[in-house]
């Protein structure tokens, strides 16, 4: 059975949040988790094999890529690898709203790209809608037709806002979309140590 939703966890040198991310992850059969290490330093690797191990009604396959890459470069890996109908990302230092999430999933009903809405550290809501879709860009934000996302990647050459330049190329394709308003992701920022904070020091 095709899943109906593939849930990408890029993963690097979160050996706590990365266990958070997918504690949060609903049981459902009709999804699949792809978590994929990108050389992590830590016991990264190592906390998802186990959690594999314990958690067998997670849909859950874990992969390395023995060395880093880079945030992009294992984002199109991770693209390669998702076989469900939809795709969404998790970020390895967030979570989701379980019940929420779920509820969000049952909403997909054909469109091209379903829309969740995000919260962040401050509790403040991050209302995803036509205004907003284009400013709020990362594949965190909503469900993806798979098959009308083929043959887009994320630019492995830059170092930040490969996600916006993914967003452009998948709005120039004229998705039809679901705007669900459902708090369904934590976004965990501002956080010393993200990838959005570690661009911004350069040290990414």
């Amino acid at each position: 059975m095709i899943p109906k939703v593939s849930i990408l966890v890029p993963c690097f040198n979160q050996e706590v949040l990365a266990i958070k991310a997918l504690d949060s992850i609903p049981r459902r059969k009709d999804i699949e988790v792809i978590a994929r290490d990108d050389g992590s330093t830590d016991n990264t690797l190592a906390n998802l094999l186990r959690y594999k191990e314990e958690h067998p009604e997670l849909n859950l396959r874990v992969y390395s890529n023995g060395k880093n890459l880079g945030c992009f470069a294992n984002g199109n890996r991770l693209l390669a690898d998702a076989t469900g109908e939809y795709i969404h990302t998790l970020d390895n230092d967030d979570y989701l709203y379980t019940d929420s999430y779920s509820a969000a999933i049952d909403q997909i009903d054909g469109e091209d790209c379903v829309w969740i809405n995000l919260r962040i550290n401050s509790g403040i809501t991050f209302v995803l809608n036509e205004g907003s879709r284009m400013s709020l860009c990362a594949p965190t934000t909503k469900f993806v037709r798979r098959s009308f996302a083929e043959g887009i990647r994320y630019p492995e050459d830059q170092k930040n806002a490969g996600d916006w330049y993914y967003n452009i190329e998948l709005m120039n394709r004229n998705p039809t979309c679901k705007y669900t308003n459902i708090v369904a992701y934590h976004y965990n920022h501002p956080r010393e140590g993200s990838i959005y904070d570690l661009v911004t020091r350069g040290l990414l």
